[in-house]
């Protein structure tokens, strides 16, 4: 009996204690039964009166709903799990909010994790989205090489009719939706563009070389430039990372060779803040002397000065098409006839270039 009435008992505030609030005590409070305040509390309908009675007193009472127990009964968590290489560049983080726009009004939260582009972190994520039995999930890993142990970790989730949508790395050994940015498309246009407006010296600094945006945006600009005959140096390709700082530092490098390029085409628009840092640091014009282009075009694009020449990946459209998707796989539990999302980059030109 102690521990019945402990259960029971009211704190200073007229209210039951929260964390031992339950839908017998809803119940014996109002006089419905259990089930009836279980599929009320459910968010399914029931008669206006008991509805009310039972909404009221959840309220008067503090009763918060055990969604661990609710999606053990339902087989669902709502839960997206979402990995991304660093949350701290803006591109990650803004996509990581449309996501969530899309998926709220579909019931589904987003669960966040971010590898820093580390094997041993994706694989610790997707254990941990396992863990939570999410009912999707984003994979943005477009750092490094493939591993078998998250690939086995992946191939779980699709056995058991979870889908899985991969972004960045495309040596997997599973079968599963793909989110595609053409970033040859995305170069080419850039390197076109420079040569319209007299470029002939095109430099390119970007991140890890191990990436697959890395790789994907430099061939792109190369191949571009020895297509229009433009002048191509090798100590003229820089890399590091994804970062100002990274932007900062290959750009230094670049002004001490001679001859020095008259455009610098960055892999994203962090390196890009980075290298016009420099340059107007050391008094040289942008674009007057240098031309600088960035990729993504992330809100700091449009706040340095010069405004920057960048390639917009079209977020919005990527995270809403992605959580449809989603959605239809989820609800159908289907994961056969692997889709692919393509997404061509668009040319913004602004004060750099």
């Amino acid at each position: 009996m102690a521990g019945f009435s402990f259960r029971l008992s009211i704190l200073s505030e007229g209210r039951y204690d929260a964390q031992m609030v339950t839908i017998h005590d809803i119940a014996r409070e109002t006089g419905v039964s259990p089930n009836t305040v279980a599929r009320i509390l459910g968010g399914r309908r029931g008669r206006p009166y008991n509805e009310g009675k039972v909404l009221k007193a959840a309220r008067r009472l503090g009763y918060v709903r055990n969604l661990q127990a609710s999606n053990l009964r339902s087989g669902r968590s709502g839960l997206i799990g979402l990995l991304v290489p660093d949350i701290r560049n803006p591109q990650h983080t803004e996509f990581f909010q449309l996501l969530q726009d899309a998926a709220n009004p579909m019931g589904f939260q987003i669960l966040l994790f971010s590898s820093g582009g580390r094997m041993r972190q994706e694989l610790h994520a997707l254990q941990r989205m396992e863990q939570s039995r999410v009912d999707g999930l984003i994979l943005n890993a477009s750092e490094g090489e493939t591993d078998e142990g998250c690939d086995e970790i992946l191939q779980r989730f699709l056995t058991r009719k979870t889908p899985v949508v991969l972004a960045g790395r495309p040596e997997r050994t599973i079968r599963a939706d793909e989110i595609v940015i053409d970033n040859h498309a995305g170069m080419r246009n850039m390197v076109r563009y420079l040569a319209k407006t007299g470029r002939t010296k095109i430099a390119f600094v970007c991140g890890d070389r191990q990436s697959l945006a890395t790789r994907e945006r430099h061939e792109a600009c190369l191949a571009t430039v020895k297509k229009l005959k433009l002048e191509a140096r090798t100590e003229w390709s820089q890399f590091g990372e994804y970062t100002p700082e990274s932007g900062a530092q290959q750009t230094a490098r670049l002004l001490q060779m001679n001859p020095r390029p008259d455009a610098i085409v960055a892999g994203n628009d962090l390196l890009a803040a980075g290298a016009l840092r420099v340059l107007l640091d050391a008094g040289v014009m942008v674009p007057d002397d240098v031309a600088v282009t960035g990729f993504d075009d992330i809100p700091l694009a449009s706040l340095v000065s010069p405004r920057l020449t960048t390639l917009r990946q079209p977020r919005e459209k990527i995270a809403r098409e992605v959580m449809e998707l989603l959605q239809e796989r989820i609800t159908t539990r289907s994961v056969d006839a692997p889709k692919k999302l393509h997404y061509e980059p668009e040319l913004v030109v602004r004060q750099s270039a």
